[in-house]
This record gives C-alpha cells, structure tokens and sequence, in this order.
C-alpha cells in the first residue's frame, strides 16, 4: 500500500509558503520605501527650485534697488550744480549716463512728457503708468518698451528744485537694457534650459526671457496657462489667490504637447511683480529618475534575496544553531555576553544562589559621548573591551556581565557588604586600566558604579537597573578622583528613612530642649581679645549630637527651621538680658535669619515682639542673611535691612564670597557687617598673595561704606598676620576659639560662666 503524505506537512511546502509570504510582506515594504523616496525626491526638487527662484528673485530686487538708489544720486548731482538750461545740463547728465552705463537718462515734466540731455523727446509706452508715478511723486519701473528702437526698462523717481529753459522737472528717469536686466534674471543651472519672466500679479507680462526655450506666450502669461493641466490638485486660481497674498510655490503641469513643466512663483521684493520660472520636469529629475529606477531594482533584488534568504535560514536551521546563538548573545563590541544573555544567566544564577547575597550593579563610563567625539570611536570601542575584561577577569563563575547599550554594563556580583564591594570597584578599574595601558588606549574615564542589593529576586531586571541609576542621580560618591558610586539600599532609602525620622522627632526635641545654643566667639583682629560672637545650633538627641549639615537643610524644607530661628533668638535674647542683670558688659551676637523667614513680609514682627518681652537691648543683636538671599532680590533685602535696622537691630551679610558675589553687591546692600565667607582661606598660606589681593579689595571698599568686616574660617597664624595688615576689624574661626556652649564661652570672655536661670525659657 502507498501512504499518500498529506502536502501540508511537507516541509518544503512550509519553505514555499513562508518564501512567498516573505516575498510579498518585503516587496509590500519596498513599494512603500519606494513610493517615500519618490516623494522625498520630488518635495527636494520643488524646494531646489524655489531656493533658486528666490536667489534670482533677490538678485533683481537689489539690481532694481540699486538703480534706484544711482537715480538718487544722479537727481542729488544735478540739483547741487545749478543747471537751468539744456546747454548746461547736457555735459552733466551725458557724463553720469556714461558713468553709470545707462542707454539714456531722462527728465520728465508734470505733463508726464520725457526730455533727453539735449532736449528732445522721447516718446515712452506705457505713458499712463509712467504719468500716474510722476504725478503720484513716487518710484516706479515700467514695463518693458521700445525706445530710440532698443528694448529697455525705465527706472522713474521724483525729482524736486530742478527748472530746465522755465519748465518744472517733476522726475528723473533712466533707461536699462533688458539684456542686460535679462541676464540679470537669467538660469544657469539644469543645462540652460530653465527660464524666467517677470510678470504683475494679475499676469501682465513685464519682462519677458530671451530665453530659446521660452515658449511665446501673449501678453498674459496666466492666460497663456489657461489650457495647461495642473498636478498635484493645483488649479490657475488656487496660483492666482497664492501670489495674491504674496506668496511663493511651485507646481507641475502638462503643456498641449504632453510635456511636464516644472513653474516656479516667487513675489520680487515688495512689488506687486512675481518671478515665475520654468524648467522641464525631465531635466530636473534627469538624475532623481535614474536613482529611482536603480532603487526600484535594488528593492526587487533585496526582496527577492531576502526571501531565498530566509528560506535558506529555515532549511539549515538545525545546523546554524550554534551561529544564532552567537548573534543573540556575544556583544559585537566586547566579545562578551549582550544584555539578553545576562538577563538569562542572572537568572540562573539567583534561583541557584542559596544564602548568596547578590548585587545588581549598573556601570557607566560618564560623558562618553564626548569621549567619541574626541578620540574616536575605534579607541573607545577598544577602551570598552579593556573594562569588560578588565571586570570579567575578577569575576568568579557565580556572577556575570553582560552590556545594556553603548558605555553601559550590569554586573551580577556577590555582595557581602559596601566596603567589599568598592574594593573590587576599584580593582576592576585598575585592571581595566592595566589592559588599557598595554593596548596604548590612553583613556582615563570616569566610571560610576550604581549597586541595588538584591532583597526582591522577583522584581525585574529592568526595574533593579532604574534603582540602581536612581542611586547615582541621588546619592553619587566620589572614589579616588576617577570612580562614582551609589548603593541604593544603603544611601537612598537610608537617607528617606533618616529624613523621616528626624521630621517625626523634631517637634518634641525642641519642646524638651534637645537644641542648644553654642556661641562661637568673634575676636578683635587688632588686639585679638572677644569683641563678639555668632549663635549657632546643635542638637543632643538621645542618639547623640545631630549636627547641623544633617538637620538644617531637612528643616528649611519642611519649613521647621522658622520655628528653631526664632528658638534660638528668643534663647539670645535671654542670655544677653542675664548678662546686663549681672552687671556685665555684653557683646554683640549675631542670629542667622533663614531664607524661609524672608517669604513672610511680617516676620520681624515675632522678633521684635521677642527681644521687648525679653527687655533686651536691640543693639546688643546683629541678625545675619547669607550672601545667597541678598543677592536673589537687591531691591526687596534693601527694605528688609531697613526695617531691621528702624528696629534697632545690626544687619550682617555672612558668607559673602561663597556665590555670586561682585564688589558692587556691597555698595548696594546697607548692612552693618560683611563676613567674608571660609573660601577665601580654604587653601592656607598656599595662596595667601592671592588671598591677600582678594581680601584687600572687599576690606578696601566696605571700610569706605563704613561697614565692619569679618573673616570667618580662620585657621592659621599668617592668615591673623595677613588680615591685621589689611584692616580687618573681627576674626572667627578655629585659630582662636571653635563654636562652644554658652557657659564656656562666658568663662572664656567674662572669666567666669552664669549660674542657670532656674525658670526654663519659654517657648515663642
């Protein structure tokens, strides 16, 4: 018996069918390409053309301005030599037509009739249209004409103050050979075959090509166009209503004779005329055509290729196996395994892990796309290669890589913790470094390393990449110089955590009195005694000191930091009220005022309010703005400091120096103190001629707006050396004395601290 196979089944059949499934789907795709490319070529060819209109247009109208501007110049010259007969003026006018290589210049009377050098007329055509210009008192270029048998152009303005043999001139006009004009206007491009009229808008011929391809056509050039077929949807008056509102375009049509014209209409200046150009569609698309049927052919041969070619694919699939993988997962650039293959592998590995801890840890080379600008992209290709196998040569067979896209890498690395992890950073950046050196690629990139601790091995590859770039937007740390990381877990959510934590606890802390106010002493630079101090804040917390860099910040957010400003100036207050019921002599202490504060125009109301309960002598209090706030808004800080000084109040601008800030910011600002902030004497004595030329300046102007200075951040003895011998008038800073408690600042400055108030200070 003969077992009759069921065709469907066969797989050549399958071959056949999938062949000419594919045949049709990518020769569907290239009539599309095809039909794209058609229309890419033709909107090109239609804005080659109004490009070159445009240049002809442009030519003419300066052509045509300048002979206007030569009239003017003509018409200033004769007026100025005083001529009243033709006798005289013949010498004259002959020589500035000579000059100006015009075939004649013309005066015409208030009757409109035109007069040569020698006093004879000159009949022109197109009288009215002349006569209408020189009665109107206007410039004017007529159509073109015949005179004295030569067909030129004439160029008419109005002409004032000249009397020829009694008769009034009322204009000068001058006459230009339309070769000359029609060279002017002349293609000479798509081989000589293009060519331009210049029309009116309702279609009047004015200029007419000399052009032997120009076609004759009546005295209407939009008339002629009357019988032509237009492409594209375009009809004659859609033309006509487009040069109406004086624009440009340009359309196809078919002449009697079947052959397809290309016309270009462009508006020649602010007249009322239009160039409009012609070229055959043939001779523009000479070469576009050729390039389309040779991509007609192309498509034909890919599809047709493409199809055997993947039929080929499916006869041989079994034995190209191994070929497939290699597309899929080796990166062309590094050899190693692309981002699909890390995703399977990781994969693997995490459900295989055990207790193993993994990482997910996202690399990238910073600002590489400037590095392939510079240097290439072979070398950072190689510069590439010699990261991957600098990292891949640590890796033990736990943990893989693979490459996500361009300079950017995910490892999948054990973690044990963050030290362990920066270690082997900073051993991958040196092997990598070693390879790069042994391959002349000198390269020396910053990497960022972004790590996300794998806690949640069912949340997606991609969503453990955006944490751990999240990371590095948030948190990046410097490590030696040229590597950056972040680790989600132990920055970002600890941070939020941290940030949440002290918003929750902040209130009660201020109410049980965790803040306290540490005064740093401000020393008189002459005799280096006190003369002085600054309020600052610390906060003893359960946990221990809270510093302000952990706080301050996180309170100005939340807005907390009014609250904590006016804590500390009511606790100032208090203490300068017990210094004076002592019978001592108090310093001036200057209160930071938060940015925050500024929002509210009323909030030197609580502060006056405070220092009057308290019975504090407001002169005895200088309350501080950072340079930051003074320089947002010169105008709004002028009246603040105003107030605070109608309050009784001194007014310091701290930290001046540490932005923007210009010596013209001090005459500006009426505050009492200026202190130049810590930058100034960050580097030591390394730059102390440097500092000194600086310093000296701001010292030199704010002794002439008779303002006191002081130096903050004072560390060394030349720096104390180098400010006497400029005038400074306070130092503060570490040299003499840090920021202390308020007892052991008046042991320090009194020799000997209060005893406490036993009445707690009530909160405002």
């Amino acid at each position: 018996m003969r077992i009759i196979r069921n065709p469907k089944n066969n797989p050549y059949w399958i071959v056949i069918t999938v062949f000419l499934l594919i045949f049709l789907m990518v020769g569907v795709l290239c009539l599309q390409y095809y039909k794209g490319l058609q229309s890419t070529i033709k909107n090109e060819s239609h804005e080659y053309l109004q490009e070159i209109s445009r240049q002809i247009a442009g030519n003419a109208s300066r052509n045509i301005q300048d002979n206007f501007a030569v009239l003017g110049t003509i018409s200033s010259v004769l007026k100025s030599s005083g001529v009243k007969t033709y006798e005289a003026l013949q010498p004259e006018v002959l020589a500035q037509q000579t000059f100006w290589n015009y075939k004649d210049i013309l005066l015409i009377d208030g009757n409109g009739n035109a007069y040569d050098a020698h006093g004879n007329v000159v009949l022109l055509s197109g009288d009215e249209y002349l006569r209408e210009a020189v009665v109107n008192r206007r410039r004017a270029m007529s159509p073109s004409q015949v005179i004295n048998g030569t067909e030129c152009i004439v160029f008419v303005i109005p002409l004032n103050g000249l009397v020829i043999n009694g008769t009034p001139m009322y204009a000068l006009a001058a006459t230009y050979d339309l070769a000359t004009f029609d060279h002017i206007i002349s293609v000479n491009v798509f081989s000589g075959r293009g060519y331009v009229h210049i029309i009116q808008k309702d279609g009047a011929m004015v200029i007419r090509s000399s052009s032997q391809y120009a076609p004759q056509t009546g005295y209407n050039l939009l008339s002629s166009l009357s019988s032509v077929m237009m492409e594209d949807g375009m009809s004659l008056p859609q033309i006509k209503a487009d040069m109406g509102m004086g624009n440009s375009g340009v359309v196809a049509y078919s002449d009697k004779e079947g052959r397809r014209v290309y016309m270009a209409y462009t508006p020649l200046g602010n007249s009322e005329w239009y160039l409009m150009g012609f070229v055959p569609v043939e001779v523009v698309n000479a070469k576009s055509e050729l390039l389309m049927r040779t991509t007609l052919l192309l498509c034909a041969a890919i599809t047709l290729a493409f199809a055997m070619l993947v039929a080929y694919q499916m006869l041989t699939y079994s034995r190209h196996k191994h070929k497939l993988e290699q597309i899929a997962y080796v990166d062309p650039i590094t050899g190693g395994n692309t981002i699909e293959r890390f995703y399977e592998l990781a994969t693997e590995l995490i459900k295989a892990a055990g207790k193993t801890q993994y990482s997910l840890v996202y690399l990238n080379v910073e600002k590489f796309k400037l590095l392939n600008e510079e240097f290439g992209r072979q070398t950072c290709d190689e510069m590439l290669r010699c990261l991957h196998d600098g990292i891949t040569s640590d890796l033990s067979p736990h943990e893989c890589m693979g490459r996500l896209f361009a300079d950017n890498f995910c490892i999948l690395a054990v973690y044990a913790n963050e030290e362990q992890i920066l270690k082997r950073f900073e051993a991958w950046y040196e092997a990598a470094g070693r390879l790069q050196d042994a391959k002349s690629v000198w390269l020396s990139p910053i990497v960022e390393f972004g790590v996300y601790v794998i806690n949640n091995d069912s949340l997606p590859f991609p969503h453990m990449i955006d944490r751990a770039k999240l990371a590095l937007k948030e948190t990046s740390t410097e490590l030696r110089g040229r590597l950056r990381y972040a680790v989600y877990d132990d920055a970002i959510r600890r941070q939020l955590f941290r940030e949440k934590h002290l918003e929750n606890i902040m209130g009660a802390a201020l109410q049980n009195r965790e803040f306290q106010v540490y005064l740093q002493p401000k020393y008189r630079t002459e005799s280096e005694t006190i003369g002085g101090a600054e309020a600052l804040v610390r906060w003893m917390s359960a946990e221990g000191m809270i510093y302000p860099d952990e706080f301050i910040s996180l309170f100005e957010k939340n807005g907390f930091i009014i609250q904590l400003d006016l804590w500390v100036f009511e606790e100032v207050c208090l203490r300068i009220r017990a210094w004076l019921d002592a019978g001592l002599t108090p310093v001036k202490v200057s209160v930071n005022c938060s940015r925050v504060q500024l929002k509210n125009p009323l909030f030197l109301e609580r502060y006056i309010e405070i220092c009057q309960r308290c019975g504090t002598p407001p002169q005895y209090i200088e309350i501080e703005l950072t340079e930051n706030v003074v320089f947002e808004d010169v105008d709004k800080l002028s009246k603040i400091i105003d107030a605070i000084h109608a309050a009784g109040f001194g007014c310091a601008m701290d930290d001046f120096g540490s932005g923007y800030s210009s010596l013209n910011l001090i005459q500006n600002i009426p505050v009492d103190t200026i202190k130049l902030d810590k930058v100034f004497f960050r580097n030591g004595a390394l730059d102390i001629k440097r500092t000194e030329s600086v310093v000296g300046s701001i010292l030199a102007m704010s002794r002439s707006l008779d303002m006191t200075t002081v130096a903050e951040g004072v560390e060394e003895r030349v720096q104390v050396d180098m400010l006497k011998r400029l005038g400074c008038d306070y130092i503060q800073g570490y040299y003499f004395a840090k920021p202390m408690p308020i007892p052991d600042f008046e042991r320090l400055a009194f020799g000997a601290a209060l005893k406490d108030d036993p009445e707690e200070t009530k909160l405002s």
